[in-house]
């Protein structure tokens, strides 16, 4: 299972708001054993964060664009620096810039030290059979994957009159979900070994929103099989039809306070700048980790 001895890693994906971005840093490394991995998108504003040994840039950031490959690469070159950089790691999650701890770092730590898990990730599986989808995004998706070809340099997508030829074959699923991931280093370890993962990029190159199924798909078809906590350990909440999350505000408190989640998204202090420091005491009242 997921159990190791060595530092939690959490990879900070971030291309705005540095200041936040590094109050973020400083409370990631809260932990006993936390070290914060930065993919800084160097097409945005400016970085700059204090030295510390638990603090890491990834060295050959490069710009990612939302809908298209290039952020699903971030998170494998990130992946990668933490594997051969960081070779005893226990976790790696992803949070955004965006995203603030609700939770102390200890218990973060110590709730996956003792995981039963190799990995926590909201994701449905996508079949053939439209008869079996629990969710009506299953359904999308699979237009999304199956059915659809983004036409080279735009983010606008067309219908095929055929699916096309895909890698979900042969044993291996097609499955989707948060791109937000806590994975063990073994899992870590086991997807860049694997195979599949050129096959996948390959193929969702020409996808539309490529972070939707990659690390889902390469986590839920790894062998021998992992165990994957269906939950993505973030608190995030949606409006009716909204295509971004809702802002993190003073309402959500008693939600907040009933979660087990690691993190909650979307935090912005241009628009809730008392939004941390409500989180910091929301973690404090949680009390020490015994």
């Amino acid at each position: 299972m997921g159990m190791g001895g060595g530092p939690l890693v959490v990879i900070v994906l971030s291309h705005r708001n540095p200041g936040q971005v590094a109050r973020l840093v400083d409370r990631i490394r809260g932990g006993v054993d936390t070290v914060a991995v930065v993919h800084h998108d160097p097409s945005g504003e400016p970085l700059t964060l204090r030295p510390s040994s638990n603090v890491a840039l990834v060295p050959d950031a490069r710009p990612g664009q939302w809908g298209r490959l290039s952020l699903v690469e971030a998170q494998w070159r990130s992946l990668r620096w933490v594997a051969a950089n960081i070779p005893d790691f226990s976790w790696a999650l992803l949070v955004s810039g965006q995203d603030y701890p609700i939770r102390p770092i200890t218990a973060i730590e110590k709730e996956l030290a003792a995981s039963p898990y190799d990995a926590y990730l909201r994701h449905f599986a996508v079949t053939s059979d439209p008869a079996a989808d629990t969710d009506p995004w299953q359904g999308v998706t699979r237009r999304r994957y199956l059915r659809k070809r983004r036409l080279p340099g735009t983010h606008r997508s067309v219908p095929l009159p055929v699916p096309r030829r895909h890698p979900y074959r042969d044993g291996v699923g097609l499955y989707v979900g948060d791109m937000w991931f806590n994975l063990s280093a073994p899992t870590v370890h086991g997807m860049l070994a694997d195979p599949l993962a050129d096959r996948l990029l390959g193929y969702l190159r020409y996808a539309p929103i490529p972070d939707e199924t990659f690390i889902c798909s390469m986590a839920l078809n790894a062998r021998p099989a992992r165990s994957v906590a269906n939950d993505s350990k973030r608190f995030i909440r949606w409006g009716a039809d909204a295509s971004h999350p809702d802002l993190i505000t003073a309402a959500h408190l008693d939600e907040l306070r009933a979660s087990d989640a690691f993190f909650a998204r979307k935090v912005d202090v241009t628009a809730h700048p008392e939004v941390p420091d409500l989180l910091d005491q929301l973690a404090a009242d949680r009390g020490p980790v015994s």
